[in-house]
């Protein structure tokens, strides 16, 4: 460990009971974090409870992990039917209601993959680390529990 963060954890606490504390701190999932918290200067990271990436795509903080520096959250998504259709088919033209008539098998060649919205709204859970939650764009900045 740092010899500085020794010499901080002997002013505060006592030579007789840093070897203990840095073994402590050695056994969380972020000493550094352990550290500052034992010396009584950690400041909680500001995380908001809504961002939006850069697709536009709304995503809500459901629970921030502050020792593993996660956010997991949720999103909104449209189900959609994949299928093959021919490569030279004109896609705009599919719908759901007729998306049986253009599907292809995978092996049949010369096709390329298509995908049709549903409507149908889903709810799917992720979790990213704090510096790529933070690289989007914050919505809400009231802080998530």
């Amino acid at each position: 460990m740092n010899k500085i963060i020794e010499v901080a954890l002997t002013g505060k606490f006592g030579a007789d009971v840093v070897k203990d504390l840095i073994e402590v701190i050695g056994a969380t999932p972020n000493p550094e974090m352990a550290t500052e918290i034992l010396l009584g200067v950690y400041e909680q990271p500001k995380i908001p409870s809504t961002v939006v990436n850069a697709q536009g795509l709304e995503k809500t903080a459901t629970h921030i992990d502050y020792w593993g520096m996660r956010v997991s959250y949720s999103y909104q998504e449209e189900v959609r039917k994949h299928i093959y259709v021919d490569q030279d088919c004109d896609t705009s033209v599919i719908t759901l209601e007729n998306y049986k008539e253009f599907d292809k098998d995978y092996g049949s060649g010369n096709i390329k993959s298509h995908r049709i919205p549903t409507g149908e709204m889903v709810t799917r859970n992720d979790s990213c680390d704090f510096a790529d939650w933070l690289t989007q764009e914050a919505k809400d900045y009231s802080l998530a529990v």
